[in-house]
């Protein structure tokens, strides 16, 4: 999968080209991680190539936005779907993950 990374300072912009899924999904949390441990205070997540958010997809972005707020940071999704965020707030992830 390849994801494209916009840094501004200590923000950190990250666009999958495709959907995460179970094949990708440890890629993609290592991609965030990476980018928390080298400083980015704000990861956002844009999920304008994603249609559909997975089981495994909605545990890594919990395990990201738990991590990041632990370093005093804060993690975002934008370019979401109406499907992705019924998703999002059936799940109450809404309530961590700031929604753009």
């Amino acid at each position: 999968m390849e994801i494209e990374i916009t840094r501004d300072g200590s923000v950190s912009l990250l666009k999958p080209s495709e959907e995460i899924h179970f094949d990708n999904y440890k890629e993609v949390e290592a991609i965030l991680l990476k980018e928390i441990d080298e400083g980015a205070k704000e990861v956002v997540v844009d999920l304008s190539n994603v249609t559909t958010l997975y089981s495994m997809t909605l545990g890594m972005f919990n395990n990201i936005a738990s991590k990041i707020a632990k370093k005093g940071g804060k993690f975002s999704i934008t370019n979401i779907n109406s499907d992705i965020r019924r998703v999002l707030k059936a799940t109450r992830l809404d309530k961590l993950i700031q929604i753009k």
